[in-house]
């Protein structure tokens, strides 16, 4: 089969022709190799390709002797009507093999809502959907990421599961597959820490890298724009904030991190092998990195180049580092209080006060910023009409401040595996709307902007079900109901339906919990005590704040567990903000 000839002939029938045809700048191409792995985001090139985790991973593998690893997406409807229609496969970006031919073919789980993609790459790539019928001429199929924190809705699909970082697992798992039987693989695969394989072993612990390893230079180079298009450095991974809600400040825990020299020389060296102009430096929080004072001053030195930083934390000092470190066009700025009211912040353990949000405000509209954005919850544990309302009255002030522009993005709250907000309900989509109403004034003087809770709920169900939910996965796939989470592509009556017909719980999946109840995810060890998750919840309900780690040891676990030593010690540093910083 010549796929690139059959490729050729359809590109010109599509929309954005240029998001499948590969071999950028920088890919890798080998041949002779023992093992060969294919990497899939299951979503569009787009947005894959803007998912640092996939370059990490490409980047180790193809530096090894005995292994190549390639790269495939999920096509958009019109690419995949004419695949399907002239019997192309999916294939991937390197070699154009189809990938049925490869020895693994590994899925990047991001998201819940992509589970349904994930089915449909299997489909596009005549593998079995489901394990139990895949013989010794199909490949393993693996799956990395967040959501492998809950592996049992998946566990139908998908026959090994890399929990935690991937790092050092995955030439042990190429490794794993040289040779032997399909079974003899699995086995072998069970053996490995951090790998969960169905049927083989019951219980399994995160995988940690002890400290930040080799980071991809030569990164591959788009042909189109993407959603990030820029290098990267990861200058920090993991949180100790511990905000209640949020999975990934959990999941990733232990804090480790760069040096300001390294992170510096490997900006340098992305830049030189790429031609980018801008940089982000990936992390949670880049804040918190306890030499973030140095990497302002290497920075500094970096003329041409814009630097971009998440903005995750909303005081004075994220506002001075981002107004310090970024060199682009201060069009507008994003911080994310989470909730309106004190109260509510403190539930969370958001940590921030209303004096620091407004004086996170007033430096950005020192600094040059008109336009801010701001990022709020819905449906948090205790909220009350009051909390909500007085998201508003933030908004007001906020206004009052000067700025040209204001907007709100509000989201529905959704509870997630080991966090302690596990055991929270989730609010119901007429609640949400509800509350949403409360505030509608507001758009007055400000652009708001409420996220679709049909569309969390569902997220809820992914997120917080079990295996059960494997036939509802298989069921919605078969109905087109993939690409959930872009606007155009969702169905929630359809989604509901399917949820009904395939007699998925939505009540008990969503609803309250107890410590005593038996999550499916229960055999997982994030590293994360299920005591601390419940104590945690315990004080959230109080309003009783939980210290920031550097400062104090919370006994969550995860030092104990993993036999590690957190990194991050004392408090933040002032930096710098003169004109030859900015």
């Amino acid at each position: 089969m010549n796929v690139l000839r059959d490729l050729v002939d359809v590109l010109d029938k599509v929309r954005k022709p240029s998001r499948y045809i590969g071999n950028e700048y920088n890919a890798v191409h080998k041949k002779d190799v023992e093992v060969s792995l294919c990497l899939v985001f299951p979503d569009l090139y787009d947005v894959g390709m803007s998912h640092f985790g996939l370059h990490i991973l490409y980047d180790i593998v193809n530096s090894s002797d005995f292994a190549v690893c390639e790269r495939s997406y999920l096509p958009w409807v019109d690419m995949q009507k004419l695949m399907e229609e002239r019997s192309i496969p999916l294939y991937s970006y390197e070699s154009y093999k189809p990938l049925k031919e490869f020895d693994v073919v590994g899925f990047t789980l991001q998201y819940e809502m992509s589970y349904t993609n994930v089915l449909r790459a299997l489909r596009l790539s005549n593998i079995p959907l489901h394990n139990s019928d895949r013989t010794n001429d199909d490949p393993i199929v693996i799956a990395g990421g967040p959501c492998t924190v809950n592996p049992a809705p998946m566990k139908r699909f998908i026959e090994a599961f890399l929990i935690g970082d991937g790092e050092e697992a995955i030439l042990e798992i190429l490794e794993a597959v040289r040779v032997g039987t399909r079974e003899e693989k699995l086995e072998k695969l069970s053996k490995i820490d951090g790998v969960y394989v169905p049927g083989y072993n019951d219980k399994v612990s995160k995988r940690i890298i002890a400290e930040m390893g080799k980071a991809p230079l030569a990164q591959i180079v788009p042909y189109t724009e993407i959603v990030h298009d820029r290098g990267v450095v990861e200058i920090l991974r993991g949180c100790t904030h511990g905000c209640r809600f949020c999975q990934a400040g959990m999941i990733y825990r232990p804090v480790r991190e760069r040096s300001a020299k390294e992170i510096y020389d490997i900006a340098n060296e992305v830049i030189r092998l790429t031609g980018y102009e801008e940089v982000g430096l990936l992390s949670l929080s880049s804040a918190d990195h306890s030499q973030i004072d140095d990497i302002v001053s290497l920075f500094k030195n970096l003329k041409d180049l814009s630097v971009s930083i998440p903005s995750t934390r909303v005081d004075a000092f994220s506002v001075e580092l981002a107004n310090a470190i970024s060199s682009v066009r201060k069009s507008g700025i994003t911080l994310a209080p989470e909730a309106g009211s004190q109260r509510l912040r403190d539930v969370i353990n958001k940590g921030i006060s209303e004096e620091e949000i407004f004086g996170a405000l007033d430096n950005a509209k020192k600094f040059g910023w008109r336009k801010v954005k701001l990022y709020f919850m819905i449906g948090l544990p205790t909220e009350t009409d009051e909390d909500v309302m007085e998201i508003g009255e933030m908004l007001k002030r906020v206004k009052k401040m000067g700025f040209a522009n204001v907007s709100a993005t509000l989201g529905v709250f959704v509870p997630k595996p080991h966090t302690p907000f596990q055991f929270a309900e989730q609010i119901k989509p007429e609640e949400a709307w509800r509350r949403f109403k409360l505030i509608s004034w507001v758009r007055r003087f400000a652009k708001i902007n409420f996220t679709d809770p049909r569309k969390a709920l569902i997220e809820g169900v992914l997120s917080r079900g079990g295996e059960d939910l494997a036939e509802a996965i298989e069921m919605a796939e078969g109905r087109d109901l993939i690409f959930a989470d872009w606007s155009e592509m969702f169905k929630p009556d359809e989604w509901f339906e399917v949820f009904e017909k395939s007699g998925v719980k939505i009540e008990e999946i969503v609803g309250p919990k107890n410590f005593e109840y038996k999550f499916p995810w229960d055999f997982v060890n994030v590293g994360i005590y299920k005591e601390y998750l419940w104590l945690e919840y315990k004080r959230a309900l109080k309003g009783i704040l939980t210290p920031d780690c550097r400062k104090k040891c919370t006994m969550c676990g995860v030092c104990m567990n993993f036999k590690v030593k957190n990194v991050l010690k004392g408090e933040k540093r002032v930096i710098s903000t003169s004109n030859d910083l900015r």
